[in-house]
């Protein structure tokens, strides 16, 4: 059993870009040379699997696609190094294709959520200066409005053979001769990707990641994964994993932590969406044997009627769950359905490459501390600070400040946010200011007890009050509006918005709904809206008080 953190071996304190930060000394130099090392060691071995497309993709084949893609973005249509090729696609082949040929021709992949709406896609697709925009058909309509109000924009590539809109179609791209070679230089300095998070002041922030801060990712992956994979398995027989892959693609967590133990050797099955009893059929059929996904997850998969199915077929091992604290109760029951699984929790942020600079939970700990985040993964370093940043006691609560080379450089655009959520200390290291609020105990384990950023966490997805806020104060019905997160049991929470409205006017919680909708992404509306008759409480410093509208 572990004692006192996960293994460091190789890991050093080295000066990058003028701050020290811990890496390990040998390491993989950027994205395609994990997915090369992979594709020499598991060449014929499938790397991922769309049951829904009937198609299946060996390392062998992904290389040749993913090299014709690459080749077409450079000699067709300009794409150079550190040009913005942005993506709003599903989990589907040209997914992965693409952020991988992305990379390949030296660009920066802008990874969007497709599930925003027609003017959340075209502010990223502004504020990163996209050239190229690869669309999934079924979501062109969405990004059709924009496309002769982005002068930056290029070329719109929509996925399938039709060339909506008379846009090219993707498999134009697939249409030449593989490649010998791309001849771009890319190192570990370089940008790989630009994640946009909700911002805090309603702007999403593009959280810069470096070739360095994927390959942190997949070094802390390969240092903790012996401890996480059954004990009759070893390194070399990392092809034997078989992940499911039902989250999204574009979230860091399959990005990042699943997309890099597939480079890495491992095999998934990617659904295009979660449907747990979709999820249950897939996984009993491909024989999946490593599942994670956020809480709400689990309690879907245990409610459904084939769900002892699953349990019965013997197959899973490795169960992890992210974005909130697992429940003693369901860490309890899973560990029953699934005795001789490893099961536990981890903790990640876009600006930490996920798991890259983030914490994972030892599987033996996750009954006794299943409220815990765990240790931090190697090379990354915590420390829980005060409000002038010094370091807290044991057993005091502080701000989460994390360091290491999964830490992500800062956000796209926004020096002043950048300075105030990276700094540095009088060591000279370099450390990104979480906005949660931990406990640490004596045996090193990370509990968050707080957040510091007005955010609420539903179903694994993060949603900004502010955001929420600024858009139904828009309504000049509206006088007062506050946003605040209720604990539900399934989606970890819920949004709830009070609302007062402007003297005079009446407003119903349906036209709030209503006026939402379409707006922002249909995860971020909420779930209940309370009509308040009397105005909203405030302090003496004129902000409403939350706490005191959550029970209403």
């Amino acid at each position: 059993m572990l004692k006192d953190g996960w293994p460091r071996d190789g890991v050093i304190d080295e000066w990058f870009e003028g701050a020290l930060e811990t890496a390990y000394a040998s390491r993989y130099p950027n994205l395609m040379a994990i997915f090369r090392d992979g594709l020499a060691r598991f060449g014929d071995e499938e790397i991922f699997v769309f049951p829904s497309l009937g198609e299946r993709y060996t390392r062998k084949r992904l290389d040749e696609a993913v090299m014709k893609v690459s080749a077409a973005l450079r000699e067709d249509y300009g794409i150079e190094k550190g040009d913005r090729v942005a993506m709003v696609l599903l989990n589907n082949p040209e997914f992965c294709i693409s952020y991988l040929a992305i990379a390949a021709a030296g660009g920066i992949s802008v990874v969007i959520n497709a599930r925003l709406e027609t003017e959340e896609i075209g502010f990223q697709l502004r504020d990163s200066g996209a050239k190229v925009l690869l669309v999934e058909a079924d979501l062109y309509e969405r990004v059709k409005p924009l496309r002769d109000r982005l002068d930056g924009l290029k070329a719109v590539i929509v996925t399938g053979n039709e060339g909506t809109g008379g846009n090219d179609p993707y498999t134009s791209l697939l249409a030449r001769e593989k490649p010998a070679h791309i001849e771009v230089e890319v190192s570990e300095k370089d940008i790989c990707s630009i994640c946009y998070t909700s911002g805090t002041t309603g702007r999403p922030k593009g959280s810069i990641i470096t070739h360095r801060n994927v390959v942190s990712n997949a070094m802390a992956q390969l240092s903790c994964m012996p401890y996480l994979i059954p004990e009759d398995y070893s390194m070399e027989e990392i092809y034997k994993i078989k992940q499911m892959i039902s989250v999204p693609l574009f979230h860091v967590t399959a990005l990042h932590t699943l997309f890099n133990l597939c480079l890495l050797g491992a095999g998934a099955v990617v659904l295009p969406l979660f449907q747990a009893d979709q999820v249950i059929e897939s996984m009993i059929e491909e024989e999946v044997n490593f599942f994670v996904g956020v809480t709400a997850m689990f309690w879907l998969l245990r409610m459904q009627p084939n769900y002892r199915k699953l349990v019965d077929a013997g197959h899973v091992e490795v169960m992890f769950q992210g974005g909130s604290p697992m429940p003693p109760e369901l860490g309890e029951l899973m560990l029953a359905d699934f005795p001789h699984a490893k099961i536990g929790n981890g903790f990640g942020m876009t600006e930490t490459t996920s798991v890259g600079a983030g914490s994972l939970l030892p599987p033996e700990q996750v009954i006794k501390r299943g409220s815990s985040i765990g240790w931090p993964t190697p090379p990354t370093l915590f420390k829980a600070v005060d409000e002038r940043l010094r370091e807290v006691p044991l057993g005091e609560p502080g701000e989460l400040l994390i360091s290491g080379s999964g830490v992500c450089r800062g956000y796209w655009n926004l020096p002043d946010k950048t300075r105030e959520s990276f700094v540095i200390d009088e060591q000279g290291r370099r450390w990104h200011r979480s906005g949660d609020v931990v406990v640490k105990d004596g045996e090193g384990f990370y509990t968050i007890v707080d957040r510091k950023k007005d955010m609420i966490l539903r179903g694994g997805e993060n949603v900004y009050s502010v955001e929420v806020e600024n858009l139904i104060a828009m309504n000049p019905k509206v006088l007062q509006v506050a946003v605040v997160g209720v604990p539900d049991r399934v989606l970890g929470e819920k949004i709830k918005a009070v609302v007062f409205p402007m003297p005079g006017h009446e407003i119903a919680a349906g036209e709030v709904l209503e006026f939402c909708s379409g707006k922002i992404a249909d995860y971020k509306v909420p779930d209940f809206v309370v009509i308040s008759d009397m105005p909203l409480p405030m302090n003496p410093g004129g902000k409403i008080m939350k706490d005191k509208l959550r029970d209403i």
